[in-house]
């Protein structure tokens, strides 16, 4: 698969008041397949660089939003508004039940990229644990930008 996309993710969680916020840029692939799109890049482990886990994400035409990680911290988050879903959140330790519940999916995309804003919360035993919010961001890796240029 050709990575022949940039991609920004934008990943927000608040616990308790306290918000952490992480940002990531990276090449991606971006197809369209059987009417979904897929986003699929590499994430490193900051720990481990030499760990690459690979990430894919799956939007499909009636705005459900997939994400499936690898890795030591591996899962599959089904990300449909107003809709709660079981996951189980894999980690070194053992694995964890996780409930998650969409509140937002906004999806604009076409083939040139687009982006993708999806504001979620899980819980544990119906006990919030986090609020959370993802921006994925995508564009060709050669598009110019003409709003840039001086005149």
């Amino acid at each position: 698969m050709t990575e022949n996309y940039i991609l920004t993710v934008t990943g927000s969680q608040t616990v308790d008041d306290n918000r952490d916020k992480v940002e990531l840029q990276t090449s991606a692939a971006y197809v369209l397949k059987n009417r979904s799109r897929y986003i699929t890049y590499n994430e490193y482990d900051a720990a481990k660089p030499e760990k690459v886990f690979r990430t894919t994400v799956k939007v499909d035409p009636k705005g459900i939003v997939t994400v499936m990680k690898g890795g030591d911290y591996s899962h599959h988050l089904i990300l449909e508004k107003n809709k709660r879903y079981k996951f189980q959140y894999n980690t070194p330790y053992g694995a964890l039940a996780l409930g998650i519940y969409t509140e937002k999916v906004k999806i604009d995309l076409d083939d040139q990229g687009g982006e993708v804003y999806v504001k979620y919360t899980i819980d544990a035993d119906a006990q919030l644990i986090s609020t959370n919010e993802l921006t994925l961001k995508i564009k060709e890796a050669n598009h110019n930008d003409n709003s840039s240029k001086d005149c």
